[in-house]
């Protein structure tokens, strides 16, 4: 029998999380995932703690924000691999009211150290603007392909990649037992999938799809992220952007769709006017909650089977604190924050 710590099911950003948190503080884990396409795989990775649609923090944004630096730059020093690229956020304005309501927002207490009150005026070569940009610093993207791939290179013998078996778990208050391996605790971080795990299908996990594009645009030269509307231009490498992405809380299929793709093209080229090529289109669903918060804790009759979910769009921001508060909270018996405690959904989980 191989013992470790913890077993931990599922391999995106929320089970790398864990698992970084885990290692961090000189504990053994096993992970179990089996390499199918999840939102954390293809997600954009962008940080940013702010709200653009209406020019507010996010919740708890700089904490998450502070946090998410700290935590990526040791996981990039560890494994001596680029996963952090900074890029300030040009958000397009819409009209001068918009222009105006982000002035008055620039002055905000919270929002003075990443919003900078200058209007930016200058015109960007191949970029549609009437309005100008309002300019959000300390932004950028975690490259979460890198992520995932050094840390499963790194694992060892420590990972096996199969869709996990129910059937061959065995548990009480004192141990888990799954096939040779005997850990302490579960901790089940498996994004969407959630809804088939028989101890945490009734949770009010509501998938909300993306669907987003990969394009070539040789002539347009951006260092810096476009968010115009309701999408993201995000520069990658070798004249690559992303753009997307769409949110489609009806549709729990991960195959890309030829109307979602057109409203991503129609958005593009309200931004671009320079000739470009599409050469990927993806699609996953986001593991998201009806009140939009995570979800960590434990199960109400197994105290040692745990989930860590329900990142939504902002994994790479919430993944790291989140992670650390189910850490504190299994081994030094510190309370969860009550706005991601499982017991908030008492009545769904059983």
């Amino acid at each position: 029998m191989k013992k470790v710590n913890t077993i931990i099911v599922g391999m995106g950003i929320a089970g790398i999380c864990y698992a970084e948190t885990l290692q961090q503080n000189k504990k053994s884990f096993f992970v179990i995932d089996n390499n199918k396409s999840g939102s954390s795989k293809i997600a954009a990775g962008i940080y940013n703690p702010t709200v653009l649609k209406r020019y507010n923090m996010s919740w708890n944004g700089k904490i998450f924000h502070k946090n998410a630096l700290i935590f990526f730059k040791k996981i990039e020093y560890k494994y001596k691999k680029k996963i952090i690229f900074e890029h300030d956020i040009l958000k397009a304005f819409s009209s001068f009211s918009d222009q105006n309501n982000w002035v008055v927002a620039s002055q905000k207490k919270q929002l003075k150290e990443f919003l900078d009150s200058e209007i930016q005026t200058k015109k960007i070569k191949g970029l549609i603007t009437e309005f100008g940009y309002g300019l959000v610093k300390k932004c950028g993207r975690v490259s979460t392909p890198n992520l995932i791939n050094e840390f499963k290179k790194n694992l060892k013998d420590n990972y096996i990649k199969q869709d996990f078996d129910f059937k061959k778990l065995f548990y009480d208050h004192t141990k888990i037992v799954y096939n040779n391996i005997i850990s302490q605790n579960i901790v089940f971080c498996e994004g969407y999938s959630i809804i088939n795990n028989p101890f945490f299908k009734n949770l009010p996990v509501r998938g909300s799809k993306g669907e987003f594009l990969v394009v070539k645009i040789p002539n347009l030269n951006l260092d810096k992220i476009i968010k115009r509307s309701s999408i993201f231009i995000m520069p990658m490498e070798n004249q690559f952007y992303w753009v997307g992405a769409t949110y489609d809380n009806s549709d729990k299929k991960n195959r890309p769709t030829q109307l979602k793709k057109q409203w991503l093209i129609d958005r593009l080229e309200s931004i671009i006017k320079e000739p470009y090529k599409i050469v990927d289109h993806k699609a996953s669903i986001r593991p998201t909650t009806i009140d939009r918060r995570p979800i960590t804790g434990s199960h109400p009759n197994y105290k040692n089977i745990y989930l860590l979910n329900g990142l939504g769009s902002r994994g790479i921001l919430l993944a790291p604190t989140i992670s650390s508060w189910l850490y504190s909270h299994i081994y030094e018996s510190s309370p969860i924050p009550k706005e991601v405690d499982i017991k908030r959904f008492k009545d769904n989980n059983s």
